[in-house]
């Protein structure tokens, strides 16, 4: 299987680093609730702003240390604008994590999976979970620490991970649940 991994939120501590930047407290919340006016719509708001502000791409702090990596990755596909596809990779070299293509992407990360032939996704997005498992692939959620442990989309989900050491067992699942 062929396996591509989101950094941010998964590799990168994106929202820890940008509460920092913004002067925002970090709370344990659900990261994707902004556009539901919870406590994290104000990233909707600066993010694009970030987009100029390389030495901020630099500074994310790691979030999966590079060791816990215990399976191949193929590729890293992130949603970032293709400007910023440098720094990002310099980022994730700096930083120990295995040296793989990136792909940066503002657009739909299954119609990027289908054109590398990628099998499995892991992402801490919902909605991207939700897309890549409808298009017939393995869709890993990743939920950071800082993330409400549950929320109605990954709770008793056999394909939701908190540490990058338990994809293996999400794979073998997968396998033995093919059978």
């Amino acid at each position: 299987m062929r396996i591509a991994c989101d950094v941010d939120d998964v590799l990168g501590a994106f929202y820890p680093t940008m509460c920092k930047k913004f002067n925002k407290p970090e709370l344990q919340v659900n990261i994707w609730d902004g556009d539901l006016g919870g406590d994290c719509r104000w990233i909707a708001h600066k993010f694009p702003k970030l987009y100029d502000e390389l030495p901020f791409w630099s500074t994310i702090e790691v979030l999966s240390n590079p060791s816990s990596i215990n399976f191949e990755i193929d590729h890293y596909i992130t949603s970032i604008p293709p400007h910023l596809h440098d720094i990002r990779e310099k980022w994730l070299l700096d930083n120990g994590f295995p040296k793989r293509p990136l792909i940066c992407t503002l657009g739909n990360k299954v119609d990027t999976m289908k054109a590398l032939g990628i099998d499995v996704l892991i992402d801490d997005k919902p909605s991207t979970i939700k897309a890549v498992r409808e298009a017939g692939m393995v869709g890993i959620r990743f939920v950071p620490p800082y993330m409400n442990q549950y929320n109605k989309f990954d709770k008793d989900d056999p394909y939701t991970i908190r540490h990058l050491s338990e994809v293996n067992n999400v794979l073998k699942y997968h396998m033995h649940a093919r059978l």
